[in-house]
């Protein structure tokens, strides 16, 4: 049996993330809440596993699904208590993770273990975020073979024997189908959008590709969603900035 957590190296980072992108005590009373809401709704989801296995994805690149992943999975991390959390990167044409988190990975990740390079993934641990991340990996020539390995699934199972949540980032449906190759092996999809980007009719045949293989779709994230405090039932609070 593969023992992931003796790969796993902690990491202390000299820059600091990029502020209005990662949820933290500065971040906007009503963002902090909506993430700790989307985590509210995946708490009670009723699986039939123990681990929740839960894929990110969009319609097209840029709506906001490897933030919204992200920010999932740190949220989750700092507010269920005694519970492990590994944030995986499975965009390996576009992965986004490592920059976002500030991660100096050296090419080390997904793709070399799926790809046979690497015998153990190289897990890294956030102690400021109790998060465990495996990024993307360098570049693949063919990522949807790696994906779609049966070395994919037996990461999954071992990772789900050591983690109570698995968040997924994965590429947008309608461009490759990556994320729909992990069908097999997570609980569901919640799909990423973005205000005043995303298009109605991508984001219905996102949903109808899914609904194709059988996935079960948890719900769609809106973000970048401007709120007028003088209408909102949350006004006391303060005003609610753009964020993305």
């Amino acid at each position: 049996m593969l023992k992931l957590f003796s790969n796993i190296t902690p990491v202390k980072r000299k820059t600091p993330v990029r502020a209005l992108t990662i949820v933290d005590q500065k971040t906007p009373f009503a963002i902090r809440e909506a993430y700790k809401s989307l985590y509210t709704n995946i708490l009670y989801l009723n699986t039939p596993d123990k681990c929740k296995k839960i894929a990110i994805t969009s319609a097209v690149p840029a709506e906001g699904k490897t933030c919204v992943a992200t920010n999932l999975a740190i949220t989750i991390a700092q507010n269920a208590e005694n519970k492990r959390v590994l944030l995986i990167d499975t965009d390996m044409r576009q992965p986004k993770v490592a920059k976002l988190l500030s991660l100096d990975i050296r090419g080390r990740g997904l793709s070399e273990y799926l790809a046979g390079l690497d015998a153990k993934p190289s897990l890294t641990f956030l102690p400021e975020y109790n998060l465990t991340v495996l990024s993307a990996g360098g570049p693949n020539v063919n990522p949807s073979m790696l994906i779609g390995s049966s070395r994919m699934g037996e990461l999954i199972r071992i990772c789900e024997e050591q983690f109570d949540y698995i968040i997924i980032d994965t590429p947008p449906v309608n461009v490759v189908t990556d994320a729909l190759l992990l069908n097999e092996t997570v609980n569901g999809y919640i799909i990423s959008t973005l205000s005043d980007y995303s298009n109605v009719n991508q984001v219905s045949e996102c949903v109808e590709n899914l609904e194709r293989i059988g996935a079960q779709i948890y719900g769609v994230v809106l973000s970048s969603l401007k709120i007028k405090a003088s209408s909102s039932r949350y006004s006391k609070y303060g005003k609610y900035s753009r964020y993305k």
